[in-house]
C-alpha cells in the first residue's frame, strides 16, 4: 500500500515525486516539465488524499479512482 508521496522541484523547471509503499519499495517519476510549483500543490491537494493507503500495485484502478474522485460532474 502507499505509505507516502513526496515532491522535489527545482526551479519551475522540473518536479520529481517519491513514492513508498509500506513494504519499503520505493519509486520515483517526473511529472512537470515546467511550473513544477503548481504541479506539486495540485498532486497533493487533489491526488495524494486519494493515493494513501492504496495499492501501489494497481495504477491502472488509482489512475481511474483519482479520476472519478477529482472529476467536477462524475455523473
Amino acid at each position: 500500500k502507499i505509505q507516502s508521496i513526496e515532491t522535489f522541484t527545482h526551479g519551475s523547471q522540473v518536479t520529481v515525486d517519491g513514492v513508498r509503499a509500506d513494504d519499503g519499495s520505493e519509486g520515483y517519476g517526473q511529472t512537470a516539465p515546467s511550473n513544477a510549483d503548481i504541479t506539486a500543490t495540485v498532486l497533493h491537494r487533489q491526488i495524494a488524499p486519494h493515493a494513501l493507503g492504496r495499492d501501489a500495485l494497481e495504477p491502472g484502478a488509482l489512475s481511474d479512482l483519482c479520476i472519478d474522485r477529482n472529476h467536477k460532474f462524475p455523473w
